[in-house]
């Protein structure tokens, strides 16, 4: 019995020791796949899982968002201009089970596709586009490439175009170009404000004139306005209103007008054909006696 015993001791022990040594743990983030003598016989869920030495092998896949970059990619332009464009992938396994017998190595094959889409659609959007419409540049390479990888089990959530690196003597002429365009906006701000301000003195004039008491009001207010700044000697001209001036120079005009129609002699207004003009005169004496002249002859 002895015997017996001292046999089993060590054999127990070596199979506790195989036992956890068979031990596997599957985290909440992972997939497990369960491998028996080379061919997969299923998916364990997260937990401690038996898979014995030799005979089994549980491969463990994260299935958490992967941020991978994609740097210094040098691209060309439709038009001609070469750029260094730094990039980064965002993708996460789907379905474990294609992602691991599908594919030798999934990260790397998605972002070496990540690069030749990349490279691609770069390749036919000018530069202005490129610059302008990052974003959208950035949706069209993600929806190509997941297309491509999906029959992997993966899925790309996002691309993004990190930096875009321009040659120098191509930023000098973007930053003239820039210059230049925000030198044309000023100018045509600036005509649209003086037309602007323009029309309002205009109207503001047409308001002053056709109210006298308003352009006092306005002389006042600047009176007060400029004997509240210090102790500058301001000289201010007060002139008459207009309609006052109007009305004096009418009254000038209809002088100058009576003097010209007078003869400068007689004193006595002339006329349309010449003739002097005698108002609310009285028949003289000769007058008279001519008329009596007149009577008597004839009555002889």
């Amino acid at each position: 019995m002895e015997p017996l015993v001292a046999l089993a001791c060590p054999m127990v022990a070596i199979f506790l020791v195989y036992l956890l040594s068979s031990l596997r743990q599957v985290n909440q983030w992972e997939a497990g796949l369960k491998f028996t003598l080379g061919k997969f016989s299923g998916t364990v869920d997260p937990g401690l899982h038996v898979a014995w030495r030799i005979f089994q092998r549980i491969v463990r896949i994260d299935t958490r968002i992967r941020n991978r970059d994609l740097l210094q990619q040098s691209v060309i332009t439709a038009d001609n201009v070469s750029a260094m464009i730094d990039a980064v992938v965002y993708f996460k396994v789907v379905d474990p089970v294609k992602a691991a017998l599908n594919v030798e190595n999934f990260e790397l094959a998605v972002k070496d596709r990540s690069k030749v889409v990349l490279r691609d659609i770069v390749g036919e959007t000018r530069l202005d586009d490129l610059l302008a419409h990052r974003e959208e540049i950035a949706a069209k390479v993600r929806v190509a490439v997941e297309q491509f990888v999906s029959q992997w089990g993966l899925h790309v959530e996002l691309i993004a175009l990190q930096d875009i690196q321009l040659p120098s003597n191509m930023q000098e002429v973007i930053a003239r170009k820039a210059i230049a365009e925000r030198d044309r906006q000023y100018v045509i701000i600036k005509s649209q404000a003086d037309v602007e301000s323009a029309r309002n003195f205009a109207e503001a004039a047409r308001i002053l004139s056709s109210e006298p008491g308003a352009m006092e009001l306005r002389r006042l207010e600047a009176l007060q306005n400029l004997t509240s700044t210090g102790t500058s000697k301001v000289i201010f001209d007060l002139a008459r209103p207009l309609e006052v001036e109007q009305v004096r120079a009418a009254a000038v005009a209809a002088a100058l007008a009576d003097d010209r129609a007078r003869d400068p002699r007689t004193g006595v207004r002339v006329g349309a054909a010449g003739a002097p003009k005698r108002e609310h005169e009285a028949p003289s004496e000769d007058a008279s006696e001519t008329e009596d002249t007149r009577g008597s002859v004839a009555g002889r």
